[in-house]
């Protein structure tokens, strides 16, 4: 992967940010099943999956740093960011193998062979606050996560298992610290 970011001032207290990376993931899976009850030693590479995405992701941002009367220091700031990790292969689920001619039932589990990429695309605007000379120091933001193909993992049949989910993550933080005097500090989040 390669990436940069550039900084451009408009104003003395108002600083653009951008960056942009390309990713390029190449994948190769041999697949290996898990076998139960099996005599002898070894196992065989069931298949092979390849698997490969070339992507561009990138933030910008804008920080605000006025002079207010009421703060030491501020910070105001807004950004966007689209984000991104590679798919990949879920391994073979587990085989019984039984003996003679008894059937016992047995169903052999069927995995998702692969799962996709996660994208998320992330909104932020918040704040960052120090008062009183440095004693005081008061941040809060907003957020709204928005992912396509969220990466969850699963246990089925003794293995872990991905799947993909779009979700939508929206919140709020607020976080200070006070110390008002040398080693007396007490912390808020």
């Amino acid at each position: 992967s390669g990436f940069g970011e550039a900084y451009f001032n408009l104003a003395p207290d108002l600083k653009l940010i951008g960056g942009l990376r390309y990713t390029d993931d190449q994948k190769h899976f041999p697949m290996l099943p898990s076998f139960l009850l099996v005599q002898g030693w070894g196992s065989y590479v069931q298949k092979v999956v390849d698997q490969s995405w070339g992507e561009v992701t990138g933030r910008a941002a804008v920080n605000w740093t006025p002079k207010l009367d009421f703060t030491d220091q501020t910070l105001v700031y807004g950004s966007f960011a689209r984000g991104y990790k590679a798919g990949g292969a879920n391994p073979p689920g587990a085989v019984l193998l039984t003996y003679g001619d008894q059937d016992y039932g047995v169903v052999q589990p069927v995995h998702p062979l692969t799962f996709d990429p996660e994208f998320i695309n992330a909104f932020e605007l918040g704040t960052k606050n120090t008062l009183f000379d440095g004693a005081l120091t008061l941040n809060g933001g907003l957020f709204y996560y928005d992912y396509k193909g969220y990466q969850i993992s699963q246990i089925v049949d003794r293995t872990s298992i991905n799947l993909n989910v779009d979700a939508k993550v929206k919140g709020a933080e607020l976080e200070a610290t006070y110390e008002p005097v040398p080693g007396l500090r007490f912390n808020f989040a």
